[in-house]
């Protein structure tokens, strides 16, 4: 998919699917702001990098563990 004009919108639609099968949604009110239904976590995705704020460790591995069942992260 690289170069191709769609391949921003296709990546996006396939994390929000990935990570809404493990429970997390964008913000309804402010764009590219992502929270989880259950969980006090929440975290914006720019490029490739995400910036996170949670208030438990075991919030923090679930993103974690959700994101490395489909991408490599480090």
């Amino acid at each position: 998919m690289c170069g191709l004009p769609q391949a921003g919108l296709l990546a996006h639609g396939l994390l929000e699917e990935r990570l809404g099968d493990e429970g997390y949604h964008q913000s309804e009110y402010t764009p590219d702001l992502w929270t989880h239904k259950t969980r006090p976590i929440q975290f914006s995705l720019v490029v490739d990098d995400f910036g996170v704020k949670y208030t438990r460790e075991e919030d923090k591995e679930h993103l974690i563990k959700a994101l490395k069942k489909h991408y490599k992260i480090s």
